[in-house]
């Protein structure tokens, strides 16, 4: 069957696209339909000045705004350029143009390239090897991605601040300098090095870098895969939550593949910056029940943030879609509320203290969802980012102006402050609450900031002292 067709003669129809995914629904959307709701508001989208309904535990993704036809494979995909890919450029390399296509976080530019280079990428149907080809109007691209490259995690001796341990979980403070899990670029040193010297699992495991969730897996399968020579057993299944390094998700300590690899995770993820709580299943009951709790949304999380001047009302709910931004693809972006770009995103925030002389502001955040980046990204929608963010806004350029005021000893405090931070953002897991896996009972862990933050949180607070206001 060929997956990609124009299709014309059709009323206000120039161009199909056709895109393979990982599913078997079919989503169409022609860029030129003419649509009765196309310049209006929708039928079913909320009213323009009425407060967005709570985000349902189980949200689908939201339709693809391009012509999408999903298969078995992930891997496969399927395009035809438009003038709307061009819009913005006169010339389009080939690997330049799948990355703004494939917007999933585990495909890189090398791994584009790569595939490129290999032959398993099509234009009007002739294989093409050259990443730096220029794309044209009309061109129908194929590919099939190739796998990532196999890791592997090795035990390591690395100290842990273990909150809490029994023989189903493990409650950890993590500190801003600690990986999650091994990927490419840290493949040594990680939180999941950690554990299995900490939990006594003495050989190396092969792992994927995959990102995607599984339905099962724990320190204890990770344990008896190894003691067999093999993988744990498993298998790929969707999950309601983005893979989320800031926010919690449902992904479990051990992601399974049929091919015997296997990706040791977390129950949930913070980002190498951002310090605070996590936990992790021991056991495959410990996984599923932890996975089931992330899922319904009964974690309870709050986080801690100081963010760039006090945002206004000082408490309320950000209610967005959250996707990849198409130009940094490592990166999250903020989409009007129910569009069909990326997935509803809701947080609710409470400013505690302004400081800085209410050039920032100590900020807790609740979530409701659990997306990738969420708290970054709506601080920067709330154009109040995060201090020392520089990947949503907060620079050091913008604290200097912000604290500094244009004056030599207010910006000489505000160097301290972001000194003090180091290069990670001002955010930390405070509390983290949940039900015991097998007992039912109640649990809730609270850890304050670590040392840096609480610096910068005293120097901005000595700001409007004697000598500072000059």
């Amino acid at each position: 069957m060929n997956l990609v067709h124009t299709m014309r003669g059709l009323p206000g129809v120039s161009r199909l696209a056709v895109r393979v995914s990982s599913s078997h629904r079919v989503r169409v959307r022609n860029a030129e339909l003419q649509h009765p709701t196309r310049h209006g508001t929708p039928a079913s989208a909320p009213h323009p000045h009425s407060a967005p309904p709570p985000i349902p535990a189980s949200t689908s993704r939201a339709s693809s705004s391009s012509v999408v036809c999903r298969t078995a494979s992930a891997n496969a995909h399927a395009f035809v350029v438009d003038d709307e890919d061009l819009a913005d450029t006169t010339k389009l390399r080939l690997d330049a143009y799948l990355a703004q296509k494939i917007t999933d976080a585990s495909t890189s530019r090398a791994r584009l390239q790569a595939t490129i280079k290999e032959g398993k990428v099509t234009v009007n149907g002739k294989p093409l090897k050259k990443p730096s080809y220029a794309v044209r109007v009309g061109d129908a691209v194929a590919c099939t991605i190739l796998p990532p490259a196999p890791l592997r995690a090795d035990p390591e001796d690395i100290p842990l601040d273990i909150v809490y341990e029994d023989d189903h979980v493990i409650v950890i403070d993590k500190s801003a300098d600690m990986v999650m899990h091994p990927s490419p670029g840290h493949c040594s040193g990680t939180m999941v090095n950690a554990l299995l010297y900490h939990c006594g699992i003495a050989e190396g495991i092969p792992i994927s870098d995959d990102l995607d969730p599984s339905a099962g897996g724990s320190l204890e399968s990770m344990r008896a895969a190894t003691q067999k020579g093999v993988g744990a057993d498993g298998c790929d299944e969707d999950s309601d939550d983005d893979d989320d390094p800031d926010n919690g998700t449902a992904s479990g300590i051990v992601t399974a593949h049929n091919s015997g690899n296997v990706r040791p995770g977390i129950v949930h993820r913070l980002d190498k910056g951002t310090t605070g709580l996590v936990v992790v299943a021991k056991t495959d009951v410990a996984h599923r029940a932890l996975s089931e709790q992330f899922k319904d949304r009964t974690i309870d999380r709050t986080y801690l943030s100081i963010t760039l001047g006090v945002p206004k009302p000082p408490a309320g709910r950000v209610v967005t879609n959250i996707g990849r931004d198409f130009r940094d693809r490592k990166k999250m972006a903020s989409f009007e509320y129910a569009c069909t770009r990326g997935k509803p995103a809701a947080s609710n925030y409470q400013v505690l203290e302004t400081l800085g002389m209410s050039q920032c502001a100590l900020v807790s955040w609740k979530l409701e969802t659990g997306r990738t980046h969420q708290i970054r990204v709506h601080a920067k929608h709330m154009r109040h980012p995060l201090l020392n963010d520089d990947a949503y806004s907060g620079t050091e350029a913008a604290a200097l102006r912000l604290i500094g005021q244009g004056k030599s000893l207010r910006i000489a405090t505000a160097h301290k402050v972001l000194q003090a931070l180091g290069d990670r953002p001002a955010l930390h897991a405070h509390v983290l609450g949940f039900s015991h896996p097998t007992t039912g009972e109640s649990l809730r862990f609270t850890r304050d900031p670590p040392e840096d933050f609480e610096t910068a949180l005293d120097t901005l607070r000595g700001i409007g002292g004697a000598g500072e206001g000059s």
